[in-house]
C-alpha cells in the first residue's frame, strides 16, 4: 500500500527530528507550535531509545549517581577533615592561648607619674579593651563570653608574712594585684564585701582594700579582716582582705572560660617551680597568687615595683573557624603586630605600645603548615580518583556511541544535521544524568559534613558535564562526514594521525616537566601539575601501550596460525578488529591511572608506615626497653620476667654510659658494653647497623693495652683517622680503636657512640669484671610483646629499685607520631580514593563485559550453527578479550613501580608521618601494593570473561537446538 501523498514515513519522522528542522509550518504560523512540534517529535524519538535499552540506561544512571556523589562529598570530606584537625589542635592547647591577648606597660620609667594614673584609669582601659574587641581580624570573630580587661603588677610582689604557707621555705609566696573587669558580674560574694576605691596612706605606704576567690584564701589560709604584705623599694603596700568570691557557672565553663584562664592564679594559685641552680640541688617551688581590687584604686599599682602593666585577654569563637581559614587567621593575627591594623589599633587604644601573645598565631600557623604538608598528597589522590571516574564515564558515553553507530550513520545519510544528531544525543544523555546527578548531589551535601559548597557543587557539575557530553561529542566526531556504512576499525591496521602524534608528544613533553617539576621543587609548593604526575605517567603509560598493542596481537595471531585449532587464532584475530582505538583508550586510560593510583597510593601509605616503624625503632632500640641510667645494677628479676613475659622472644642485656668522652677527639659520647654476639644478632634481626660479632671479640692472648676493638659511629669514626684514643669512663680508661663503622645502633638513640664487648673489657682490665661499671642497666626485649604484661612487669619492679626504672615501647612510640586528626583524616582519604579508584576500575571492566555481549551472542550463534563446541566458544571469547586486560594489567604493575623511583624523591612524607626531621618518611615500594590490584583486575576480568561465556554460550545454543529440532521435524 502506497503512503498518502504529502505523510511522513517513520523513517522521514527521525531524520526530521536529527536535523532539528520544523517541517512544515503550522496552519497559524507562530513559532512556538513549531517549537512544540520540534519537542514532541524529540520525545518521541528519545522515549523508545530509553525504554528499548532500560538496563543501560539504569546502569548509567548508577554509575552517574555514584560518581558525582563521589565528587561532591570528597571536597567536603576534605574540608571536613581540616576543620575536625583544627578543633582538635584548638583544644589541645589552654583557653588563654586562643584568646587574643595583649598587654601594655605602664612603669614609672616609661612616663610621668600623672601620665600613667590617666593610662591605669578605668575609662582609658576601658576605651583600649573595646578598640582591641574591635580589632579582631577576620575570619576570627569575638566570642559572646566576657572579655578579661584591667590592671595589674607588672612583677608579681613578694608577701612576706610568715604565716603564708611556703612550699620551699627560703622561697615566699608572690601576688598579682588585678583590677580585672566584670568581676561583679562574674562572681557572687561569699563572705565580707566587695572591695572599695579607697587607698589610704602616703606613697610607699599605700593601704588597699582586695577580695581573693575561695580556693585562693583556702590555699593561702586568708580570710576576711587578714593582711598581706608587699615590700618594695618605696616601702611596704598592706592589702586588707575584704570578701571572699566565688565564680559564676559551671565547673565546665569555669574550667575553659578565658575570663579565669588566662592569667595562671586568677581562679586559684598557682604552684611555680624554681629549677635547680648549674651546681646541683633539687628544684624549688612557691605560691603565687591573685588579689582583686578595686578599678579606681589601679593608681596604686604604679607604685610597686616595676610598675603597672594593662592586659586584654579577648575570647574568639575559634568554634566557627574553619580548617581553610587557618592560613587567613594566621595572617590576620600577624598583621596585628606590624603594619597598617596595627597602626590603626594603637591609635584607636591609646595605650601606646601593645604586644600581643603570639601563642594563638603559632598554633595556626603550626596547623597551616601540617596542613600543608598533606594538602600534596591527598591532592594526588584526589586527582587520580577523578581522572579515573572521568575515564569511567567517557568510557560510557563512548560505549554507547559505538553501540548506536550504524543508526547514527543511517541518520546521517538520511539528511540529518551534525548539530541536530547531537542536540538530540545530549538530550538523551541529559536525561539519565541530570536527575541522577541532582539525586547525588543532593545527597553529598546532605550526609557530608562540611564549611563549603562552592567545590562541592563544582566537582558535582564537572562530573555532570562530562557525563552529559561524552556520548554527543563522540558522535560529533565520528560522525563529522556524512558516511554510507561503519567505517572498519582494525586496532592493528589503523595508523596513528599526526595528530594524535603531535598530542601524544606534547603529552610526554608535559609529564617529563611534571616529573622534573615534582623532583626538583618537590610537593610542598602545592603545585598541580605536580600533583598530577601520577596521573600524567599512566596516560603516557596507556599511550605507549595503545602503540605497541598491535605488536604482541600480531606476534600471538601468527603463532595461533601454525596451531591446529581454529579457536586461538580466530580470538586473537577479533582482538585485532573488533575492538577500535577510540573504544581501547578509555578503556586503557581507566584501568592504567586505577592501577598508577592503587599502586603509588599503597606505596606512598606504606612509606608512612615504614618511616613511623624506623623512627619508632630508632627511639627504642628494640620492641621494649627498659632502663636505669643512674642505677648500679639492673634488677636481675626484671630480666628474668621479660624473657617469659608473653610475646617476648629475646633479650639482651647492656650497660650504657651516657657521660663518657675521648680527649682530643669529643668530650661527650654515649658508650654502651655489650655481649657481643646477643647483641650482635638484635642489631641483625632489626636491620639496624648490622655487623659480625667477631669484630668486638678479643683473642686471647691478646697482650694487654692494646686498642679495643669497638662500632663506632660514623662522625666518630672519620674523627679517629683509623687511629686509636683514650676513652674515659668513671673510674676507668682504655685504649680503643673503631673495628666497624656504623650510622646507628640499637643501644644508642642519637649522637656520637662506641659499642665495647664487655667480656673484652673484663679481659682488658680484670679488676672492673663483677662490678658496676659493666653490670648492665638497660635492657632490650624483641618479639611482640604485650603492652600490659610488659607495664604490670614495670610495676613490679619501681618498688625494690634503687632509682626509677624507664620502660619504652616500641608500638606505643609508634603510636605518637600518628596521634593527629590530620593525620588519621589524611590517611583515610587516601586509602579511600585508592580503593574508590580500584571500584572504577571493576566498572570499566564491567562496562566493556556489558558493551561486547550482544556482538559476541550473535557470533556465537552463527559459529554454533556451523557446529563449534560450546567448550570452543568460551575458549574463543577468552582468546578474545583477555590479552587486552593481560597487557593492561601488567602495564599497571609496571607504571606503579616507575612512579615510586620517578615520584617518590620529590614527595617528603615526615610531616604526615608525624616523626622527627632526622628520620624522614619517603615513598617506598610496596610489593603486595603493586601487584595485588594488576592481579586482582586480571582475576576479575577472567572471571567475568568465563560467566559472560557460559551464560552467552548457553543463550547461543539455545536457537542453534531449535533450529535443529524444526530440521527433524520437517523431515
Amino acid at each position: 500500500m502506497k503512503p498518502t501523498p504529502g505523510a511522513r514515513t517513520p523513517a522521514d519522522t527521525t531524520t526530521t527530528a536529527a536535523t532539528g528542522t520544523t517541517g512544515p509550518r503550522s496552519t497559524d504560523g507562530t513559532d512556538g507550535a513549531g517549537s512544540r512540534s520540534r519537542t514532541r517529535r524529540a520525545d518521541r524519538w528519545l522515549r523508545p531509545r530509553l525504554r528499548a535499552d532500560a538496563g543501560r540506561t539504569w546502569l548509567l544512571a548508577a554509575l552517574v549517581l555514584v560518581t558525582v556523589f563521589t565528587a561532591a562529598a570528597l571536597p567536603r570530606l576534605a574540608d571536613t577533615t581540616a576543620d575536625h584537625a583544627l578543633r582538635a589542635t584548638l583544644d589541645d592547647i589552654r583557653p588563654a592561648q586562643r584568646a587574643l591577648s595583649a598587654t601594655a606597660t605602664a612603669a614609672p620609667q616609661d612616663a610621668a607619674p600623672d601620665v600613667l594614673r590617666d593610662l591605669v584609669r578605668p575609662g582609658t582601659v576601658h576605651r583600649a579593651g573595646k578598640a582591641f574587641h574591635d580589632a579582631v581580624p577576620a575570619p576570627l570573630t569575638p566570642d559572646r563570653a566576657p572579655a578579661a580587661h584591667g590592671v595589674h603588677n607588672a612583677t608579681p610582689a613578694e608577701a612576706t608574712d610568715p604565716g603564708l604557707p611556703r612550699p620551699s621555705r627560703d622561697l615566699p609566696p608572690r601576688a598579682t594585684l588585678s583590677t580585672q573587669s566584670g568581676l561583679d558580674r562574674a562572681t557572687r560574694l561569699v563572705s565580707g564585701h566587695r572591695p572599695r576605691a579607697t587607698v589610704h596612706g602616703p606613697q610607699g605606704h599605700r593601704r588597699l582594700q582586695a577580695a581573693l576567690t575561695e580556693d585562693t584564701a583556702r590555699r593561702m589560709k586568708l580570710g576576711v579582716g587578714d593582711t598581706f604584705h608587699l615590700p618594695g623599694p618605696a616601702g611596704t603596700t598592706t592589702v586588707e582582705i575584704t570578701g571572699i568570691l566565688a565564680p559564676r557557672g559551671s565547673s565546665t565553663h569555669l574550667r575553659d572560660s578565658v575570663y579565669w584562664n588566662a592569667e595562671e592564679s586568677t581562679r586559684r594559685p598557682a604552684l611555680v617551680t624554681v629549677p635547680p641552680e648549674p651546681g646541683g640541688g633539687a628544684p624549688k617551688h612557691y605560691w603565687h597568687f591573685t588579689a582583686f581590687l578595686h578599678p579606681d584604686a589601679s593608681r596604686a599599682l604604679i607604685e610597686l615595683p616595676d610598675g603597672a602593666e594593662l592586659f586584654f585577654h579577648q575570647p574568639l569563637d575559634t568554634g566557627r573557624l574553619a580548617g581553610h581559614q587557618a592560613a587567613d587567621a594566621a595572617d590576620g593575627l600577624a598583621a596585628l603586630t606590624s603594619g597598617a591594623p596595627a597602626a590603626r589599633l594603637q591609635q584607636h587604644a591609646g595605650v601606646g605600645a601593645l604586644t600581643l601573645d603570639p601563642d594563638l598565631r603559632e598554633t595556626l600557623a603550626g596547623f597551616q603548615k601540617e596542613h600543608a604538608a598533606v594538602q600534596p598528597l591527598l591532592l594526588i589522590s584526589g586527582l587520580g580518583l577523578a581522572t579515573t571516574a572521568l575515564a569511567v564515564l567517557l568510557l560510557a558515553g563512548v560505549l554507547t556511541a559505538e553501540r548506536s553507530r550504524d543508526e547514527h550513520v543511517l541518520l546521517r545519510a538520511r539528511g540529518a544535521s551534525l548539530a541536530g544528531l547531537t542536540a538530540l544525543l545530549t538530550a538523551r544523555a541529559a536525561a539519565v544524568a541530570l536527575p541522577a546527578a541532582a539525586v547525588a548531589t543532593a545527597l553529598a551535601l546532605t550526609l557530608t559534613d562540611g564549611t563549603r559548597t562552592g567545590p562541592a557543587l563544582t566537582a558535582a557539575a564537572a562530573a555532570t558535564a562530562v557525563a552529559v557530553l561524552a556520548l554527543p561529542l563522540r558522535a560529533a566526531l565520528t560522525h563529522r562526514r556524512v558516511q554510507t556504512t561503519a567505517a572498519r576499525t582494525d586496532l592493528t591496521r589503523t595508523r596513528p594521525s599526526r595528530r594524535r602524534t603531535v598530542l601524544e608528544l606534547t603529552g610526554l613533553a608535559v609529564l617529563a616537566t611534571a616529573v622534573l617539576a615534582l623532583r626538583r621543587n618537590g610537593s610542598d609548593d602545592g603545585n598541580a601539575l605536580a600533583a598530577l604526575s601520577p596521573v600524567l605517567l599512566a596516560l603516557a603509560c596507556a599511550v605507549l601501550l595503545l602503540r605497541c598493542y598491535p605488536l604482541p596481537l600480531r606476534l600471538a595471531a601468527r603463532l595461533a596460525a601454525r596451531g591446529r585449532g581454529p579457536v586461538a587464532f580466530l580470538g586473537l584475530a577479533r582482538a585485532a578488529r573488533a575492538p577500535s582505538p577510540a573504544t581501547v583508550a578509555p578503556t586503557l586510560v581507566a584501568l592504567l591511572v586505577a592501577l598508577t593510583v592503587a599502586g603509588f597510593g599503597g606505596s606512598v601509605l606504606t612509606g608512612i608506615h615504614d618511616g613511623r616503624d624506623r623512627a619508632a625503632l630508632a627511639a627504642v632500640g628494640a620492641d621494649a626497653r627498659f632502663e636505669a641510667p643512674d642505677a648500679e645494677d639492673l634488677l636481675p628479676q626484671l630480666a628474668r620476667r621479660t624473657a617469659h613475659a608473653p610475646g617476648v622472644t629475646h633479650t639482651t642485656t647492656l650497660r650504657v654510659h651516657d657521660d663518657a668522652e675521648l680527649p682530643g677527639v669529643t668530650d661527650h659520647l654515649t658508650v654502651a658494653l655489650v655481649d657481643a654476639p646477643a647483641y650482635a644478632r638484635l642489631a641483625r634481626r632489626n636491620h639496624q647497623g648490622a655487623f659480625p660479632a667477631d669484630a668486638l671479640t678479643v683473642p686471647r692472648g691478646t697482650p694487654a693495652g692494646r686498642p679495643l676493638p669497638a662500632l663506632a659511629s660514623r662522625g666518630l669514626a672519620r674523627a679517629l683517622h683509623g687511629g686509636h684514643a683514650e676513652l674515659a669512663l668513671p673510674g676507668l680508661e682504655l685504649p680503643v680503636r673503631a673495628a666497624v663503622t656504623r650510622d646507628d645502633t640499637p643501644a644508642v638513640r642519637d649522637g656520637a657512640f662506641l659499642v665495647l664487648s664487655r667480656e673484652a673489657v673484663a679481659r682488658a682490665r680484670p679488676d672492673t669484671r663483677g662490678t658496676a661499671l659493666l653490670a648492665p642497666n638497660t635492657l632490650l626485649a624483641d618479639g611482640d610483646p604485650d603492652p600490659a604484661a610488659l607495664h604490670r612487669i614495670h610495676d613490679k619492679a619501681g618498688p625494690h629499685a634503687d632509682t626509677r626504672v624507664l620502660l619504652t615501647l616500641r608500638s606505643e612510640e609508634r603510636a605518637r607520631y600518628a596521634d593527629t586528626v590530620l593525620q588519621h583524616g589524611a590517611e583515610r582519604l587516601c586509602t579511600a580514593a585508592t580503593l574508590g579508584a580500584a571500584g572504577y576500575a571493576a566498572l570499566a571492566v564491567l562496562l566493556t563485559l556489558l558493551h561486547a555481549v550482544p556482538e559476541r551472542r550473535a557470533l556465537l550463534v552463527r559459529l554454533s550453527t556451523l557446529g563449534l563446541p560450546r567448550r570452543h566458544g568460551q575458549g574463543l571469547l577468552l582468546w578474545e578479550s583477555l590479552p587486552l586486560y593481560a597487557l593492561t594489567a601488567a602495564a599497571g604493575a609496571l607504571t606503579g613501580l616507575a612512579a615510586v623511583p620517578l615520584l617518590g624523591p620529590g614527595i617528603d612524607l615526615t610531616a604526615l608521618a608525624g616523626t622527627p626531621d632526622t628520620f624522614p618518611a619517603h615513598v617506598t615500594a610496596d610489593p603486595a601494593s603493586l601487584t595485588l590490584p594488576p592481579l586482582a583486575l586480571l582475576g576479575l576480568a577472567t572471571a567475568g570473561l568465563l560467566l559472560q561465556a557460559r551464560l552467552t554460550t548457553r543463550a547461543a545454543n539455545r536457537p542453534t537446538a531449535e533450529l535443529r529440532t524444526e530440521h527433524q521435524e520437517t523431515r
